[in-house]
């Protein structure tokens, strides 16, 4: 009979499991090798109900593995008659320690073919490539980091991910009807088709970096996922400030984080850059060219691209010295909700910034002003609020106040959300908008732009670009009227 038991003070950490075995009237007590977790072993002693909890688990299950191979070594050393004395305790140690240590390849190579498998299935497949580029062990192809903000999509996937499946699926399950209803899921969440498309991306690339690595080998997962057209009608509205707005904002007398919001905008308009560039721009990111043109140099967070900003207004300096080119350091959360009360004290002097433009609402505000539809129709009734019901009625009935809304947000004639310019003033506003005055401009090339912004391909560039229909036919008209001039120029000549 063989008894397993611990040698050992400690009441935390882990410890070796000894065994007790008598066999012809001789004791041995020796060291089995196997580690256990002192706390998790004394509470599995306490009953058989306890211990058999405690081989349910994955350290349990182990261990009672150890131990039935442990026992079978030691009755064949008994019976081939290799164990008749003190003496041969050696042997019996021996005996374990192959027992035991050739256990530990055994377990190394059993979890290793357990890893491929758990990675030929979706989610633990996302599990280990979310882990690898969260602690840089995965880059992309070109051997760069995963930027903060890229993470964090594919975080915010993983939510979904793990919500639509239920369950772990292998990807050999994939198939058009899966990819369908997945976007089906998406749309019922009540999400943009933007934010639709990025998890469809997502997904499309998950199923393709498991192929890369050979833990999905269904081609039909790789062709499934299909981003939808996004019409203008289901996009937020994407507004841009002209360089009279703009003009007016620098003019702007303000204080505090006010001001310092304001600036850090600026800073971005006169840039073209991401929030997450142009909220970092120190001394170091400026220079003067040889010729005595200032630049702005930096590397772009998100593709990792170096661009060189021409710097053709003073005013930038003027921010930079103001701050000593070290700006505060303030969240895009910050900026975005204190830039659209900036814009919001801007529109009481500057009536553009009380145009309405036609948008949509987020899931997050779609929510809200069912939530407020539903504490309606109970305040009505003379339904009492709880207490959460309470603060939520409160704060939504403020809002809809200040925004004359029936029954939240305000709606035209068709039944269109409608906003006020300074409601859509956002940080990458900033951005958008010096792209958009550069390109308004006529003298510069889509290229030359392209090469301030970043922007790596055309077709984004084109999207991004924010005039208006009328804008761009006087822009056409223009250039048909400077070649009919030229061409009469010609013939009189």
């Amino acid at each position: 009979m063989s008894q397993f038991f611990l040698r050992t003070n400690k009441t935390e950490g882990k410890a070796p499991l000894y065994v007790r075995t008598r066999r012809k009237g001789i004791l041995f007590c020796v060291t089995t090798g196997i580690m256990v977790d002192v706390k998790e072993w004394a509470k599995a002693q306490k009953s058989l109900p306890a211990m058999q909890r405690y081989e349910r688990t994955e350290e349990g299950m182990r261990v009672h593995d150890l131990q039935l191979k442990i026992m079978k070594a030691i009755d064949a050393l008994y019976a081939e008659d290799k164990v008749n004395s003190k003496e041969d305790k050696a042997i019996l140690e021996h005996a374990l320690s192959s027992v035991v240590n050739g256990t530990v390849e055994e377990i190394q190579q059993t979890v290793k073919v357990a890893s491929a498998k758990t990675k030929a299935m979706v989610i633990g497949f996302y599990d280990y490539f979310f882990a690898g580029i969260s602690d840089g062990s995965i880059r992309h192809g070109n051997n760069s980091d995963y930027t903060p903000g890229t993470i964090q999509v594919w975080k915010s996937f993983g939510r979904h991910l793990r919500d639509y499946c239920k369950k772990d699926i292998p990807f050999e399950d994939i198939d058009k009807p899966f990819a369908d209803k997945f976007t089906l899921y998406l749309q019922k969440k009540g999400f943009m088709a933007n934010t639709i498309n990025k998890n469809v991306t997502c997904f499309r690339k998950l199923c393709n970096l498991a192929a890369m690595e050979g833990y999905n080998k269904n081609a039909v997962s790789l062709r499934v996922w299909k981003d939808r057209t996004v019409k203008e009608t289901e996009k937020r509205a994407e507004i841009y400030l002209t360089d009279e707005e703009i003009d007016a904002m620098y003019a702007m007398k303000l204080t505090g984080m006010n001001e310092i919001v304001r600036d850090i905008f600026l800073l971005g308009y006169f840039s073209c850059q991401r929030y997450s560039d142009y909220s970092e721009l120190r001394e170091d990111n400026f220079i003067t060219y040889d010729k005595g043109l200032g630049l702005i140099i930096l590397t772009q967070k998100k593709t990792g691209k170096t661009v060189n900003v021409p710097i053709c207004d003073d005013r930038v300096y003027e921010l930079c010295e103001k701050y000593h080119y070290d700006f505060p350091e303030i969240t895009e959360q910050q900026m975005n909700i204190k830039i659209k009360a900036v814009a919001y004290e801007l529109a009481k002097i500057q009536p553009s910034f009380q145009e309405k433009y036609v948008t949509v609402l987020t899931a997050v505000e779609r929510r809200s002003e069912q939530t407020y539809t539903k504490l309606l129709k109970k305040k009505e009734k003379g339904t009492k609020f709880t207490d959460n019901e309470r603060k939520w009625f409160y704060k939504l009935d403020k809002i809809a106040q200040t925004r004359n809304g029936s029954p939240l947000w305000e709606r035209n004639s068709h039944g269109e959300i409608v906003r006020p310019k300074y409601e859509l003033v956002t940080s990458h506003t900033a951005r958008r908008s010096g792209a958009t005055n550069l390109y308004k401009l006529g003298v510069l090339s889509d290229q030359e732009i392209r090469s301030i912004t970043g922007h790596q391909s055309q077709k984004v560039f084109e999207s991004y670009i924010r005039i208006g229909i009328s804008e761009q036919a006087q822009r056409v008209g223009d250039k048909i009227l400077a070649a009919r001039k030229a061409k009469e120029t010609q013939v009189d000549k």
